[in-house]
């Protein structure tokens, strides 16, 4: 399994440097591709256990932040961000490259702030974890 955090600032227009309020935020994970990669067999200095397969993980969070103006307060905006990103999950040493793999994952936390008038910072903790049992 892998615990990581994916993040990102974004400006947002301005309008008429009213601020922002966000009413909810939502993310969801969307993997692009997978691939097995070979590394070294042995234990690592913290005592994990390296089986020489490491899976690749390619995909994308999208964050949906769901925001209103004051001045506007009948308008509700919204702005979806994909995010890019990259981990690696260590296998059992006989998986196979052209296998199906399947996940169990959780976004443990969704977190929107505004750092600024016209900058928000987004953040999502996600869980993977690898079934090799099925």
């Amino acid at each position: 399994f892998t615990d990581f955090n994916v993040k990102r600032s974004i400006y947002i227009p301005s309008n008429n440097g009213n601020p922002i309020i966000i009413s909810n935020s939502t993310a969801c994970i969307d993997i692009n591709n997978c691939k097995v990669i070979d590394t070294i067999k042995g234990t690592s200095l913290e005592g994990q256990h390296l089986s020489s397969k490491k899976l690749l993980i390619l995909g994308d969070i999208i964050f949906t932040l769901h925001f209103f103006i004051p001045c506007l307060c009948d308008h509700l905006f919204y702005i979806d961000e994909n995010v890019p990103f990259t981990v690696f999950i260590i296998v059992p040493g006989s998986t196979k490259e052209d296998g199906i793999f399947k996940f169990k994952y959780i976004i443990e936390d969704v977190t929107s702030t505004l750092i600024s008038k016209h900058k928000l910072f987004l953040n999502a903790s996600i869980f993977i974890q690898y079934l090799n049992d099925c």
